[in-house]
């Protein structure tokens, strides 16, 4: 049997993860925001009051790229970082009033991109992909 890259999982993983990751960023070019940003958005929506070191952890970011996105959105004033009571050398992420209206608009973004990206397939097909990426993750997860 010979290996043919292009009908790898691996490969097509990667190739729909690119794909609709620029199916999201072409809907975020109006907002200046890119897609990390709408992640750290909805993160902070869900979870209030993170730590950087929490939510690098929950957003799968490094810490020092995620200090970067962090300048970003409190610049466009989305996020505030408050000195942690007890330690000051870490921060409490917190989501504005402005990030909150925003937070809204990007959860239905992204519902309309992946409306888009998995039409065709039955609610059954669906929930069995889910299943199945989780699976993958927790196969390598701490490999």
């Amino acid at each position: 049997m010979s290996f043919e890259s292009d009908k790898s999982i691996a490969f097509l993983i990667a190739k729909a993860r690119n794909v609709l990751k620029n199916e999201f960023e072409k809907e975020l070019k109006s907002y200046n925001l890119s897609y990390a940003h709408r992640v750290i958005l909805i993160r902070l929506s869900e979870k209030e009051g993170l730590t950087q070191k929490e939510l690098a952890q929950d957003t799968y970011f490094e810490q020092s790229n995620l200090t970067l996105m962090l300048d970003k959105l409190e610049q466009k004033g989305f996020v505030k970082r408050t000195a942690k009571e007890n330690d000051r050398r870490a921060y409490i992420i917190t989501i504005t009033s402005d990030g909150k209206k925003l937070v809204d608009t990007l959860v239905q973004m992204g519902e309309d991109v992946m409306e888009k990206a998995l039409s065709g397939l039955s609610s059954i097909q669906k929930e069995e992909l889910a299943e199945m990426l989780q699976l993958i993750y927790k196969n390598l997860k701490n490999v």
